[in-house]
């Protein structure tokens, strides 16, 4: 039996960190919370004001247990361990990321805010639908980006309906050529943190939401609305 020194995390190759849940599974899981957060904007003013306070208790409680924790890491540890997707969002969730990686704020402002609906149009876009450069709508799941001379916009189907967005996070500035769709919940790729509700535009973690727009059928053709309002599409509780 031989003893040596500990590892040092900083030189080792990036390892899986193993869980209760695969990759997949946590994304599918953030996914749902995201849509049972989304979906409380459905309840009755009081309710939805107690499980809201309730959720600010719960991260208050998270907040300050994973500072402390992170406090305790040795150096390059923290580095280490975000290469780990779930422990990536979590650490995000509560600004615990080293200061050039990009991560959320917090983690209960996933609800829809008031400017979720509002339009990037100038004041003076005439209202109109523009054909979506695309052969067919995309499936179940699936997103096509769109450049259109309103600009790049990104045409998902998420529980079997259509939804448009713009094709840039207004968080980051990145384009949305390489983000990722799973359930109603689009994940920006400049940071896996960085989640949007497809539905409403509301943005885990605050911030601007997503310039989202109206969709519609016409024959083989999927048009997208501007200089129009546009209205969440949000499940009833």
């Amino acid at each position: 039996m031989t003893s040596g020194a500990p590892p040092n995390l900083k030189d080792d190759a990036p390892q899986e960190l193993v869980g209760y849940r695969s990759n997949e599974e946590w994304e599918a899981l953030v996914a749902a919370t995201g849509d049972a957060l989304a979906a409380l904007d459905e309840a009755d003013e009081k309710p939805r004001e107690d499980v809201r306070a309730a959720l600010a208790g719960i991260d208050a409680i998270h907040r300050e247990a994973l500072h402390r924790l992170v406090r305790l890491f040795k150096e390059g540890v923290l580095e280490q361990v975000i290469t780990d997707p779930a422990i990536h969002t979590l650490m995000g969730m509560y600004d615990l990321l080293p200061p050039e990686t990009p991560g959320c704020r917090k983690v209960w402002d996933f609800l829809p805010q008031d400017d979720a609906s509002v339009s990037a149009d100038p004041a003076d876009t005439p209202p109109h639908w523009s054909p979506a450069p695309v052969d067919a709508a995309p499936a179940d799941g699936e997103f096509a980006v769109c450049r259109m001379e309103e600009g790049t916009y990104v045409l998902a189907r998420a529980g079997g309906d259509l939804f448009a967005f713009a094709g840039v996070c207004g968080e980051h500035g990145a384009g949305m050529r390489e983000g990722t769709l799973n359930g109603y919940a689009w994940a920006c790729p400049a940071a896996p943190g960085c989640l949007y509700d497809i539905r409403s535009g509301a943005r885990m973690g605050g911030g601007a939401p997503l310039d989202c727009r109206p969709v519609r059928r016409d024959h083989d053709r999927v048009l997208i609305g501007f200089g129009m309002p546009f209205t969440p599409s949000l499940a009833a509780m």
